[in-house]
């Protein structure tokens, strides 16, 4: 349908690419962060949300109010972003893909 579209309106489009398909394999790293020993005090877990970030009171939120961030990463210390769809690929919102995703920003956590 989108294709059609773009011929019958003379859009000079690129070829569409093909979503590669994301592979899960487990972490090798074995990367694990004790809370209590690192003073982790507060830890969100959530599932099955539709997505609004309008209770972040600071200006962490692009031109879409999602989170701005580098793999997770956002400008603001302590503040992190995993689950999201296309954080870093097709599947990261998806729990068999989120892990990496996690484990990159846990790593960031235990290195500071």
């Amino acid at each position: 349908m989108t294709d059609a579209y773009i011929d019958a309106a003379g859009i000079d489009a690129p070829a569409a690419e093909p979503v590669p398909a994301d592979e899960w394999l487990p972490a090798e790293s074995g990367a694990r962060l004790n809370p209590d020993a690192e003073g982790v005090t507060s830890i969100i877990w959530s599932t099955g949300y539709g997505l609004d970030f309008s209770m972040l009171d600071i200006p962490v939120l692009d031109e879409w109010n999602y989170p701005r961030h580098t793999r997770g990463l956002t400008e603001v210390t302590g503040l992190y972003a995993v689950g999201l769809p296309w954080l870093t690929k097709h599947l990261s919102a998806t729990l068999s893909v989120v892990g990496d995703d996690a484990e990159f920003v846990a790593g960031h956590i235990a290195a500071r």
